[in-house]
């Protein structure tokens, strides 16, 4: 008994004259495969559509949903060029028939229509309207988006499309205007 102990430690370290038995390397052979995720980022617009699909049919609020669209972006992350991107793919779905609509969205259009129709000096027939809806709708379902967009607590961040649109009034924004509006709503949904 004793004997075999010290056959199995010496083993261990080599130091037997018995043919060393080398374990199976299928059994290591990807041992950190699990621990590398393959990442095949998709395209943007590809994301895009997913994202508003997903906004367009779920039933899903707050954590949840920014939970689940999280795993749709994935580690590419939020960026202005996606944002842009949704907020196109937003605004011609909300052009279309609303029948399709989810709970969810349904109820954010609705509410962003009364906000920007109470916008002193809002025509409907703007062309902007579908935009302005849209944007809407992302800061009642999905706030972290106008962030993307340059709309940020402390203002427009330099380099984004909020501060293309803040430098189209020459440095002076009206108040009640659509870009002060989309200010506000960046900076106080945090």
């Amino acid at each position: 008994m004793a004997m075999t102990r010290l056959q199995a430690i010496l083993a261990c370290f080599g130091c037997t004259d018995s043919p060393r038995k080398s374990p199976p390397l299928a059994s290591y052979h990807d041992e950190k495969q699990a621990l590398l995720a393959s990442y095949q980022a998709l395209p943007v617009p590809q994301v895009a559509d997913n994202v508003v699909a997903t906004v367009l049919s779920t039933k899903l609020t707050g954590p949840a949903l920014h939970m689940q669209l999280n795993r749709i972006v994935g580690a590419t992350g939020w960026t202005e060029k996606l944002a842009n991107w949704i907020l196109e793919k937003l605004s011609a779905a909300l052009q279309q028939s609303h029948d399709n609509l989810g709970p969810t969205i349904r109820d954010a259009y609705h509410k962003a229509c009364e906000v920007a129709n109470g916008i002193e000096g809002f025509v409907v027939e703007h062309p902007v309207f579908c935009t302005v809806i849209a944007l809407g709708v992302l800061m009642i379902i999905a706030p972290w988006v106008l962030e993307a967009l340059g709309f940020a607590e402390l203002g427009p961040v330099e380099g984004t499309f909020a501060s293309w649109w803040q430098s189209t009034y020459a440095g002076i924004v009206p108040k009640g205007s659509l870009f002060s509006f989309f200010q506000r709503l960046g900076m106080v949904w945090h």
